[in-house]
């Protein structure tokens, strides 16, 4: 039942991106935010959407998930849906309402061996107000070289356009690793390179550490300089907490992410987000 219901949505989602000139801004989960931003060798289930969606093809599930983001500016919310089960190909989208506009990703993958994945994403910002549209793409590609380290190229905001340059958008490059040293911790690493960015920081990262505790708890931490700060539309510099819960067939996560230092030159902020994720 489950199935009948998420695949003709994900269906219907890729053919508004194939007939559509206009796709959306990254949306950032509880998790990702607790862990810096970083995560994007190994996106957990619909987070790949955003982050990496090549690694939609490893997590085999159905998944719904909602998420809420508050902070000092405003407020956010976001739900999406994954098909990582079909065989011919896996594939998302998201649907993201922010403050100054709303938002929708979609993302599509495939193994193209046992070990290595593909997979592209576009975006789409609409503007609220003049419902103007704009569009970027997403590249990435994802390898499982060990049973300790997993790693993943990111091309982020392919096109480059002038439309996402103004909201601080441009394109970057992303390395990103997964380090399991056991079976309770894991460590994650995003260096970004961004060509074209104006002020001359054109490096940055994003570090973050999972631990396991009782099976089903996770604590996060992570930090994070010169990465985007996706509900600022800038970026900057801090630091992510977060826990999480996962269930048998859900997915409870909490996060408080602080901005201690932005390129907008904006008051410092401190947000506070959770989400609730369904999965079979």
């Amino acid at each position: 039942m489950i199935k009948n219901i998420l695949t003709p949505l994900v269906t219907l989602a890729l053919l508004t991106f194939l007939q559509s000139t206009a796709l959306a801004v990254e949306y950032q989960s509880p998790r990702t935010l607790a862990l810096g931003g970083s995560g994007r060798a190994a996106p957990l289930l619909n987070d790949a959407i955003y982050l990496n969606p090549s690694y939609g093809s490893f997590v085999p599930s159905y998944s719904l998930a909602t998420g809420w983001n508050w902070y000092d500016q405003g407020h956010n919310y976001n739900v999406s849906v994954q098909d990582s089960r079909t065989e011919l190909f896996q594939a998302g989208a998201g649907f993201t309402h922010r403050e100054q506009n709303s938002a929708i990703n979609i993302g599509a993958s495939k193994q193209v061996i046992q070990r290595l994945g593909v997979g592209i994403g576009s975006k789409t910002i609409i503007d609220n107000g003049t419902n103007q549209m704009h569009t970027d793409f997403m590249y990435s590609t994802s390898f499982i070289a060990t049973q300790w380290m997993y790693a993943s190229i990111v091309i982020d905001n392919l096109i480059d356009n002038s439309d996402f340059q103004a909201r601080n958008m441009y394109r970057n490059f992303f390395a990103a690793f997964k380090f399991i040293p056991t079976k309770e911790v894991q460590f994650f690493l995003d260096p970004l390179y961004t060509p074209n960015y104006p002020n001359g920081a054109k490096g940055g990262f994003s570090l973050g550490m999972e631990i396991g505790l009782m099976a089903d708890f996770y604590l996060r931490a992570g930090r994070f300089q010169h990465a985007e700060v996706s509900f600022m539309d800038t970026r900057g510099e801090g630091f992510g907490l977060g826990l999480g819960w996962i269930g048998p067939k859900m997915n409870v996560d909490y996060s408080m992410n602080r901005v201690t230092g932005n390129d907008n030159q904006t008051p410092l902020t401190t947000s506070h987000s959770v989400a609730l994720t369904l999965y079979f």
